[in-house]
């Protein structure tokens, strides 16, 4: 009888590792999906903010910077052309993660067009 409780004892602890293997995974996921998904909402913000900035001021913004709860985003434009301004996107998390994009603003459709993430 010894044997035999011994191996479901064992079949019972792998079963259990095995459990706890795959939710330690997806806590990993879920963080990694929500640091991604927090990279993705100040990012939108502060396009939104700029373009906002953009159409209802005269003076043209040169650099600046726009604070959230766990990180910052420190931009800064240049202009290209007449209507047309690139503006350099800094993200900055709490987890020291730095992640730079760049977006291409065109004044006369007052929106912008082109979006490029790096890092």
């Amino acid at each position: 009888m010894y044997p035999l409780t011994f191996s479901i004892i064992i079949l019972a602890v792998s079963l259990l590792i095995i459990h706890i293997e795959l939710y330690l995974s997806e806590v990993r996921f879920y963080k990694e999906t929500e640091k991604s998904l927090k990279q993705e909402y100040y990012f939108l913000s502060s396009v939104k903010e700029i373009e906002r900035i953009f159409l209802e001021e005269d003076t043209k913004i040169s650099s600046g910077e726009l604070k959230f709860s766990d990180g910052n985003v420190h931009y800064r434009t240049s202009e290209i052309s007449n209507s047309v301004y690139l503006i350099t996107f800094s993200l900055s998390l709490e987890d020291h993660r730095e992640i730079t994009a760049y977006g291409y603003f065109d004044l006369e459709e007052g929106k912008m067009f082109k979006w490029v993430e790096r890092n």
